[in-house]
């Protein structure tokens, strides 16, 4: 196989695998938000509204946070290899990195592009870029 096509695998693996994680945790934050909004709110007591708006507020921190950690490394690094972009061989090896605990799709794509971007076909392949 050549190097394009290994590239062009990683980068819609990544593309993939963040738009899966960024709809799943816009998912989990609406899920939590709503749950801490709806305990809060229809306790009738003010101390616990408080506590439930705290809560949603707290979640959506919480998820924003995850998403910028894990889905947004994830999204550079699919878009500079889709790109043919410099720093593609950094960005991946984060992304890889980040996404290799996420049994199974995650890991076959993170011990991949690993294996890819350390290659020496992968090497020239990036430094040419």
């Amino acid at each position: 196989m050549k190097p394009q096509d290994h590239n062009k695998i990683i980068a819609i693996g990544f593309i993939v695998l963040a738009t899966i994680s960024g709809f799943t945790f816009v998912l989990l934050m609406l899920t939590s938000l709503g749950v801490f909004l709806g305990l809060g709110l229809t306790s009738g007591d003010h101390t616990q509204t408080g506590i439930g708006i705290a809560g949603g507020i707290f979640a959506v921190i919480f998820y924003l946070v995850l998403g910028a950690v894990f889905v947004l490394p994830t999204a550079i690094a699919g878009w500079k290899a889709f790109k043919r972009r410099p720093g593609t061989r950094v960005w991946g090896t984060v992304a890889a990195i980040l996404v290799i605990g996420i049994v199974p799709l995650g890991t076959t794509l993170g011990v991949y592009a690993l294996w890819f971007f350390f290659s020496a076909q992968g090497k020239e392949f990036y430094s040419a870029a």
